[in-house]
């Protein structure tokens, strides 16, 4: 691993606590929903459609439970996602 692998894996983000009032927040991605997060360095947004693809990759490598396939296929036309790094079945 090289020493920037190593200081992003040891520099997690964590939910903020205390996000920007919704009139500072910069929403000017078209997601649905946006998270505040915060590092030890950074405060930046986390959108919902990156947080479903970690969430099917970690389902496709095993790291959490298999989700039922027609929940996939809701959120995908629910929210028009692609999930390009994870495609669907």
């Amino acid at each position: 691993m090289t020493d920037d692998r190593n200081d992003a894996l040891d520099n997690p983000a964590r939910l903020n606590e205390s996000p920007p009032p919704c009139e500072e927040a910069d929403l000017s991605c078209d997601e649905y929903m946006v998270f505040a997060m915060k590092d030890s360095h950074h405060a930046f947004s986390l959108g919902l459609e990156t947080v479903l693809e970690c969430i099917r990759a970690a389902e496709l490598e095993g790291a959490v439970p298999k989700l039922p396939a027609q929940w996939w296929w809701d959120l995908k036309q629910r929210y028009s996602l692609d999930f390009k790094h994870a495609p669907l079945d």
